[in-house]
């Protein structure tokens, strides 16, 4: 019951914190102050924080205890700056929602519904009971929590690593659950098979939701039609395993079927309306932060951004508009930084040689 109650707790307050970010994020750059995209947004900022914060930490050889205390204290600290400080812009951006809930209601219990049922049915029926891939993702922050470090042993033969894995050491999400379980007792298989899946599936639906809502011009009845063909269509073509809708069922909380799920589709959405209205700045923002975050979970979103963009090229073509242009040269340069970390990794150039000091 404790593990149950501690589950709900967390996350509870991964959404506050993700809302929070969020808020931040579009009071600075001036976007739109609303609920759901703050905390879609505010995911990924506050991964790409956690990443900054704890990758030289990861190298250096840390303890996990130090770095979580550090990093609770930041965050604790930083939420409450930012309630003080925007209180007023949080009450003006939640009474809206809820204002414009008065005519949305059938859409938000219809969706919300769904969010419980399909959340129920993959905790109970769906991911995979076993399988390699759970190896990595139960297996990094498993033994970040018995050694107190972060990505130093291996998963499979539990002995000290040389060097970090240059497909893997990037992706910091895991470092970050093992923080949570670390500083909170929570048991890692629920952390990342229980929190991480409500998480991951509740962002999904919030980012299939904003595509439906914007193809459905905001007309209730065409946004809930495009909401639930989307994930009919979806849910039909699950049994293949190189699809998004494979991962959304059974391997739920690993990287690559987060990138797959939520920034994927978000940056479609994204480059689309970037596409009616390219001198809107804050589009490039967003998908750029977005580009950005996704990373932190899998480097999948390192070779999936570049083919996205070539798609988009007659896009940029017919509109014959070269803030277009600049949008897709700017993309392409946030997801080069990754591609060249990788390839300098790959060289030796960046040494990954795990250097402990005993």
């Amino acid at each position: 019951m404790s593990q149950i109650l501690m589950a709900v707790f967390c996350f509870v307050i991964y959404l506050i914190i993700y809302y929070l970010v969020g808020v931040a994020l579009s009071k600075i750059l001036k976007l739109n102050n609303d609920p759901l995209e703050e905390l879609l947004y505010g995911s990924f900022v506050y991964e790409l924080l956690f990443f900054v914060y704890v990758l030289p930490l990861k190298f250096k050889i840390v303890p996990v205890t130090t770095i979580g205390v550090i990093w609770a204290i930041f965050v604790g600290v930083m939420c409450v700056a930012i309630i003080v400080v925007l209180h007023k812009y949080i009450a003006i951006g939640l009474m809206g929602w809820i204002n414009g809930l008065k005519n949305r209601k059938i859409c938000f219990m219809l969706v919300s519904l769904y969010f419980i049922i399909f959340l129920f049915f993959i905790e109970f029926f769906g991911r995979l009971p076993h399988g390699h891939n759970q190896v990595w993702f139960l297996g990094w922050p498993s033994n970040a929590v018995l050694h107190n470090e972060l990505m130093t042993y291996d998963t499979e033969t539990g002995l000290p690593l040389e060097k970090f894995l240059n497909e893997r050491y990037l992706s910091t999400f895991l470092d970050h659950s093992a923080i949570v379980c670390k500083l909170t007792g929570l048991h890692v298989m629920v952390e990342v098979r229980t929190v991480l899946t409500a998480v991951f599936i509740l962002l999904q639906v919030i980012v299939v939701w904003k595509v439906a809502s914007y193809f459905g011009k905001d007309s209730n009845k065409k946004s809930l039609f495009a909401f639930f063909v989307y994930w009919s269509i979806r849910n039909l073509l699950v049994g293949s395993q190189l699809l998004p809708s494979y991962y959304t069922v059974f391997r739920t909380y690993e990287g690559k079927g987060f990138v797959m799920n939520v920034p994927i589709p978000l940056l479609v959405l994204l480059l689309w309306k970037m596409y009616d209205n390219p001198e809107d700045i804050g589009y490039l923002w967003k998908s750029c932060l977005v580009i950005a975050g996704a990373m932190t979970y899998s480097l999948s979103m390192m070779f999936s951004t570049p083919f996205l963009l070539v798609s988009y090229i007659p896009f940029v073509i017919a509109k014959k508009d070269m803030k277009l242009i600049r949008n897709m040269m700017v993309l392409l340069f946030v997801s080069g930084i990754y591609v060249i970390i990788y390839y300098l990794g790959q060289k030796g150039i960046i040494d990954l040689t795990i250097q402990r000091t005993e």
